[in-house]
């Protein structure tokens, strides 16, 4: 099969949108809409309530803006200067020995094909020792990954190594593959490649991304850009392009202070005396929570948020590699829109739920501050995200259904705004995209409440794993009436908070005079 060609990130010059009639007809109905706010009266509206809504759209805005001028600072002036001192250095600044870890289960042959003749043909051209682990758990896979090996006639440098585990899971074929790894007894400096099985490296990240270790004697790890393929319809493939240009503004951002928000497991490259680190690789196998209502348990996904936290625990640093791409296969698990949708979404937000407490326990003194704070928001954002329509809602009630009017102008202008400012880390953007924005932001933050209450709840899209808590049904009902309890009061007060700054609902209503 050919190998994917590679799209073109933020660097770029042809720039346009795609469905630009969409677009044009999304834009003129906006201005149209906007044109008749002047007939449109809210003087019943106080001044203190009015100053309420600015602050909080101010606030989350700004934040959105802050994301969108550090990434332009570090893509276009800071990481230039990082990625010309690393080809000055040339293999001056290269390991003695790369490490590439994949991890395969469940995935079709053509993907595979794909995925392992990149990883193998990386392995040859990038001119270091370099080992190829294979994690797997077929046999078929073994034989047609050997014939791939044996097919690209590598040089006596570049091995080929299996490692056979049974399918109980990502967590348990990582740590196999990183014991696996620690046996060959990795030279001082060498790196590692942790790479999915549905993922295909771009042609030279090797010597792209080795040097930055040599250069910076703190950093600990890095990810890079991704693009996919999907197997879907059109909305779901610009629904995941909509998703990677976000990642890649707010990897960017966050870079500039040298810290990430996860590391991607796409495709993420450490220092191999971390990975051969027996605290790391029982942290990865291991990881589990003793949460105060839920209980014990184990994590069964996101494995690449807890090699984040123990990295960010430990003191290391990390960064964001935006002129390299991985590029990923991507399989929704369900063919309806809504239902995949919600389906990933309830994976990736449990998975950053769950470690997000314990991250912010670190501190700032430990995460760095603005770090610590991205940190912070992820939890406050969820609720706040909800507020601009719960506002519209209790403002229509107490006053006039026109501000619902003017809400949904104010979101169509700003997702206009947000959608041409994608342009700066893609080359190519969607009409879609406004739409997508506020469906991830609505939808998105009604899961993310839904699983803060319940982040016991966790599955694989492609996996059938599942861990056995060995609970009694009555011990689970309990735990589902609390987490349905809970959640049902936190969504209480969150109405009540709103409807009582918006003025629909007063103190005495609760007996308070």
């Amino acid at each position: 099969m050919e190998k994917m060609s590679a799209p073109k990130n933020d660097s770029g010059n042809n720039h346009r949108i795609s469905g630009i009639v969409g677009f044009s007809i999304y834009t003129l109905g906006l201005f149209a809409a906007a044109s008749l706010l002047q007939y449109v009266s809210i003087e019943p509206i106080s001044s203190q309530l009015i100053a309420i809504i600015g602050t909080l759209a101010i606030w989350r805005y700004s934040w959105g803006m802050v994301h969108f001028c550090r990434s332009l600072i570090y893509r276009k002036i800071v990481f230039p200067d990082m990625r010309v001192q690393a080809e000055a250095g040339g293999n001056h600044l290269m390991p003695p020995h790369i490490y590439l870890l994949l991890t395969s289960f469940r995935i079709n042959s053509e993907t595979t094909i794909l995925v392992y003749n990149a990883a193998i043909l990386e392995a040859i051209n990038c001119g270091i020792p370099a080992t190829i682990i294979a994690s797997i758990v077929e046999s078929s896979d073994e034989s047609l990954i050997k014939e791939l090996f044996l097919r690209a006639n590598p040089p006596e440098h570049v091995r080929l190594q299996f490692v056979r585990i049974p399918g109980t899971g990502k967590r348990d074929g990582l740590a196999q593959g990183f014991r696996a790894i620690s046996r060959n007894m990795p030279a001082p400096d060498s790196l590692v490649a942790v790479i999915d099985g549905d993922s295909e490296l771009e042609d030279g990240l090797i010597r792209k991304c080795a040097p930055f270790f040599s250069m910076m004697p703190k950093l600990g790890a890095l990810t890079t850009d991704e693009d996919c393929d999907v197997e879907g319809s059109e909305i779901m493939t610009q629904w995941h392009q909509l998703r990677f240009a976000q990642r890649h503004i707010l990897m960017s951002s966050m870079s500039l202070s040298c810290k990430v928000l996860t590391l991607t497991g796409r495709m993420s490259m450490f220092r191999a005396d971390i990975i051969t680190d027996p605290s790391f690789i029982s942290h990865v196998e291991t990881d589990s929570i003793n949460h105060w209502r839920l209980g014990y348990f184990k994590f069964l996904t996101g494995d690449d948020k807890s090699t984040w936290y123990w990295i960010i625990k430990n003191g290391y640093d990390m960064i964001y590699v935006p002129d390299v791409l991985v590029h990923t296969i991507e399989h929704p698990p369900s063919k309806s829109f809504f239902k995949a949708t919600s389906i990933l979404m309830l994976r990736w937000f449990g998975n950053m739920l769950r470690i997000n407490g314990r991250a912010i326990t670190l501190g700032p003194a430990r995460m760095g501050l603005f770090a610590w704070w991205c940190t912070l928001d992820q939890r406050v954002s969820m609720w706040t995200s909800l507020t601009g329509p719960t506002f519209a809602f209790f403002l229509s009630i107490k006053y006039s259904w026109a501000f619902v009017f003017i809400y949904l102008v104010w979101i169509g202008f700003t997702r206009w705004i947000m959608t041409l400012m994608m342009l700066s880390a893609r080359p190519r953007v969607s009409w879609y995209y406004p739409f997508l924005m506020y469906y991830n932001q609505i939808w998105g933050s009604c899961i993310k409440t839904y699983s803060f209450f319940r982040l016991d709840r966790q599955s694989w899209t492609r996996q059938k794993t599942s861990i056995d808590r060995n609970l009694t049904g009555v011990q689970q009902m309990i735990l589902n009436g609390s987490s349905l309890l809970l959640h049902g009061v936190a969504i209480l007060v969150f109405i009540t908070i709103v409807g009582l700054l918006s003025g629909v609902l007063e103190l005495s209503f609760f007996g308070f005079q």
